[in-house]
């Protein structure tokens, strides 16, 4: 048995603008905030003023990581990077001074996201406390880079959560990383008005930040080439730029599209949506062209309203998305051709929009329940105080 009294957890959360992490981060603060005190460090921006209404937050201008995902990892110009991490070291080690000083009690440190791995290593300098740490990019595991960050994570981290199958098969297995799924909690007042084939014109969603990576370029020259051809349809976007420090910039690599691309007829971008009903009740489909070959959170988003997805998939994510069950998916990152081909079959196929769409829902309904999967990460932190203490 536990004690009654609250254990104190700090989240480490190197994003300053909102993010699918910070989103999922989210969810599960709703429910653990009946058993936790939280903590959070993290960079000043939009992802500090939401987390402040769950605890105490500790602002630093900037976190000190070293990416090795499948993305982010360092090669060709992006190595410039490492300057920008190195010049965060000593405003990461006074922001962990500041908590050391300041913060009475640390039971549990939860970074969430894997490129956390300078931060972590100061950390624990100053914390003999259990770490916990959240991946969720695929990760390069058999590179240079991957060996020592494995060996590394096996020394320090005593638990390794993976958002779904495909992460977790990413990782060497000695690591041992436990599966929690994101979750999605949908209020219950909440009234959802999607009103689909009720009209000719179909509508197309994009929910995410306007980067090249993520296909929305790709989506949007689809979308422009169909209308000139007369098709009745619509995209809505519900997403924001990103805004880069100097070193991006001016080696050009922020990877922002062309502000110019969103201003086409027919394009509506509603920007950040606090609300996710009042994007999904307003499209037939998702499209997540993404080169990165994994699911970002939106498609099992999405899903929960009944709403089938468009992908870029090189492999089958079973546990949230099924091609030609929950939505249709293809192979070659940038393909336009592909991408238009799927757009063109839902569009002279309705009715496979909503039996597409309840397969969905009943896919990420089983694999995603959100009771299952906070009693999982609830178990960890206690077995990992447990653990640590005795």
């Amino acid at each position: 048995m536990f004690s009654l009294k609250k254990n104190n957890i700090l989240f480490v959360h190197p994003i300053k603008e909102f993010s699918g992490s910070l989103k999922s981060l989210e969810e599960y603060l709703k429910i653990l905030n009946s058993k936790f005190n939280f903590y959070f460090l993290v960079p000043y921006g939009p992802a500090s003023e939401r987390l402040k209404k769950y605890g105490k937050v500790i602002n630093v201008i900037g976190l000190s990581k070293f990416d090795n995902s499948k993305l982010g990892y360092y090669r060709n110009l992006r190595w410039i990077l490492i300057f920008r991490e190195l010049l965060l070291l000593f405003p990461t080690f006074l922001s962990i001074y500041k908590i050391k000083k300041k913060v009475n009690k640390i039971d549990i440190i939860h970074f969430n996201e894997i490129t956390l791995i300078p931060t972590i290593y100061l950390f624990k300098i100053f914390f003999p406390v259990p770490f916990i740490l959240h991946c969720r990019i695929l990760f390069k595991k058999n590179n240079y880079f991957g060996k020592i960050i494995c060996r590394f994570l096996k020394k320090n981290i005593n638990q390794i959560i993976a958002i779904d199958n495909d992460i977790k098969k990413s990782l060497p297995k000695n690591l041992n990383a436990k599966i929690v799924r994101n979750i999605f909690i949908r209020s219950k007042k909440e009234k959802f008005n999607r009103k689909i084939l009720n009209n000719n014109c179909l509508n197309i969603g994009y929910v995410g930040s306007f980067l090249k990576y993520k296909g929305i370029e790709d989506l949007i020259y689809v979308f422009n080439k169909l209308r000139v051809k007369k098709y009745n349809i619509k995209l809505i976007l519900a997403g924001n730029f990103i805004k880069k420090n100097f070193i991006f910039n001016i080696f050009n690599l922020s990877n922002n599209i062309d502000k110019n691309l969103i201003e086409s007829e027919g394009i509506t971008n509603m920007g950040h949506v606090n609300k996710l009903e009042n994007f999904y009740e307003k499209i037939d489909i998702l499209c997540f062209p993404s080169y990165l070959n994994a699911l970002g959170r939106q498609v099992f988003e999405a899903a929960y309203f009944k709403i089938p997805s468009i992908v870029c998939l090189h492999n089958n994510f079973s546990d949230s998305f099924i091609n030609n069950k929950t939505g249709l998916s293809f192979k070659n990152a940038g393909s336009t051709k592909d991408l238009e081909n799927i757009i063109k079959f839902f569009y002279f196929n309705r009715m496979q929009i909503k039996k597409m769409g309840t397969n969905a829902f009943r896919l990420v309904s089983k694999n995603y329940d959100s009771k299952k999967n906070y009693l999982i990460l609830e178990n960890i932190y206690f077995d990992a105080i447990k653990n640590f203490t005795e």
